[in-house]
Parts: C-alpha cells; sequence; structure tokens
C-alpha cells in the first residue's frame, strides 16, 4: 500500500500513513528526508530541513533557558553556565570558612577520630572543662583559629575575581 506523509499545522513532519487514495488533510504523498538534528517542514511545495533543540535546556546571555521550539538557537545560546559573580563566590567561600572554623574549634576541643566527628555534647562538655581547667589555653586557642578565620575572611573580601577566591584554600591547624 502506498504511504503519504502528514505534517502539523505548523507543517512539521508528524508521520508516515496508509495513503488509501484519498490524501488526508495535512499531507503529500512526497517523502520528507529525516536528517539528525533536523525537523522536515513543508512548505507546501517541498519538505525543508529546520533545526531541531526543541526540549533542550541551556542559557541565554546567562539566564537558565529551554527551548519550546524548533529553529536555531537563540542568540545568546550557551550550553555552560554562566561563571558565578563575584559576590556570589565570596559569599560561599566565607560560608566555608565559618564551616571550617567551627570544625577546626571542634576538633581542637574534642579531639575525635579521622572517621567519627565528636557529638554536640562531647564539644560542649570538653568546651566547658577546658575553660574551666586551663582559661588562658582556650583563649590562646580560640585566638589562632579567629585569626586564621580573620585572614582568611579578609583575602576573600581582597579577591578581585572569582578565580582568585577559588584559589583561597580554607584550613586550619588542628
Amino acid at each position: 500500500m502506498p504511504k503519504c506523509y502528514q505534517y502539523t499545522v505548523d507543517g512539521y513532519f508528524a508521520g508516515e500513513v496508509e495513503d488509501y487514495g484519498l490524501l488526508p488533510n495535512n499531507a503529500t504523498r512526497t517523502a520528507p528526508t529525516v536528517v539528525d538534528g533536523k525537523v522536515p517542514r513543508w512548505t507546501g511545495k517541498k519538505w525543508e530541513q529546520v533545526e531541531d533543540h526543541k526540549g533542550k535546556s541551556g542559557y541565554v546571555n546567562g539566564q537558565p533557558h529551554e527551548i519550546k521550539g524548533y529553529g536555531p538557537l537563540p542568540d545568546g545560546w550557551s550550553d555552560t553556565p554562566p561563571p558565578p559573580a563575584l559576590a556570589d563566590m565570596q559569599a560561599t567561600k566565607r560560608a566555608e570558612i565559618t564551616v571550617g572554623f567551627t570544625a577546626a574549634m571542634a576538633a581542637s576541643l574534642a579531639m575525635p577520630s579521622a572517621t567519627i566527628p565528636p557529638a554536640a555534647y562531647e564539644v560542649a562538655t570538653a568546651l566547658y572543662d577546658w575553660r574551666m581547667d586551663d582559661p588562658e589555653g582556650y583563649a590562646d586557642l580560640l585566638a589562632i583559629h579567629e585569626a586564621r578565620r580573620d585572614a582568611l575572611l579578609t583575602a576573600v573580601s581582597d579577591a578581585d575575581s572569582a578565580e582568585a577566591v577559588q584559589a583561597i584554600a580554607v584550613s586550619y591547624a588542628v
């Protein structure tokens, strides 16, 4: 049985159907060529190839975007997200520094094993005992970790590029 080729109201190829002698609406007896990455569109006289990026996710001028229709990619298209803004990188690094400070204090107070972090109760108990038994030692340790934290935060504030922020290694002497 011969075939005919249906297309949508926009002319895009919709599929192949049996031709029983009466050509259905939105159909032609001219077979389209199916090309990878393209979709055939009937012009009324012939099939043309249109880029098919439908459903693809990416970025247009740095903003998230999903392609809803057929055709070329929009101006400003990129498959990769834009680099984070300097302020966003600095905020992320500051949070990492704060978490590092808290972990350094906990590790210094409770001296956990490498695989098991101390429980909050252990840290609180160690902190209380240390402040009572050796207030100067505790103050010295706190000053050491605070100085490192403050130096890291200053480095983040002084960084003038995202790369400079990423290069700051967050570490504490524990």
